[in-house]
């Protein structure tokens, strides 16, 4: 065979498979960040979600606290917050998380899990109050009502925190409030 052949024919291969090895690591690439942004959309829609269903309950809880609204007329939306609640955690357990973003969905389910436990200690302190021993039992339902509150208040902050660390693309590692920052 001639060189003057071979030669363009060898250079051919060559930036053939170079292009292929360039195609194949774009493509890779692609899915890694179609995973990110859609693992960040599913978050985001699930803390909206969320959000929006605590900041009612909150709203209501506060009236009770502040004695401007019965506790026994809220016990039906602590049942529906629960099961909105109860949805979002095997909603956010079930999200497909990128190995960078694990922290972050692990995040978004431990603050479920506070608000659910927040949830659970307003209910309690609602059932005391509007239970037939509501007098002798005031101090303790106010307390339960008062604290569940607080803890509401905290486990929806955190959770619109976790959800705006991955709308920012942040890296959860060295998130502003978690972190010491150099």
């Amino acid at each position: 065979m001639d060189l003057a052949v071979v030669l363009p024919l060898l250079l051919a291969a060559l930036v053939a498979a170079a292009l292929a090895l360039f195609l194949q690591r774009a493509s890779g690439a692609l899915r890694a960040t179609r995973k990110v942004e859609r693992f960040q959309h599913e978050a985001a829609a699930l803390g909206v979600r969320l959000d929006e269903r605590l900041a009612l309950v909150i709203t209501q809880v506060d009236a009770v606290r502040r004695h401007e609204a019965d506790a026994s007329g809220i016990l039906d939306d602590l049942a529906a917050t629960t099961a909105a609640l109860d949805e979002g955690l095997s909603a956010a357990q079930g999200l497909d998380a990128p190995a960078l973003y694990e922290a972050s969905r692990a995040g978004i389910v431990s603050e479920i899990g506070h608000a659910q436990r927040a949830l659970d200690m307003v209910r309690h302190g609602c059932e005391l109050a509007a239970g037939p021993r509501a007098r002798m039992r005031s101090t303790e339902a106010q307390i339960a009502v008062k604290r569940g509150y607080l803890n509401l208040l905290h486990a929806r902050e955190a959770l619109a925190t976790h959800v705006a660390d991955l709308a920012a693309a942040r890296d959860p590692a060295q998130s502003a409030w978690r972190t010491f920052r150099v």
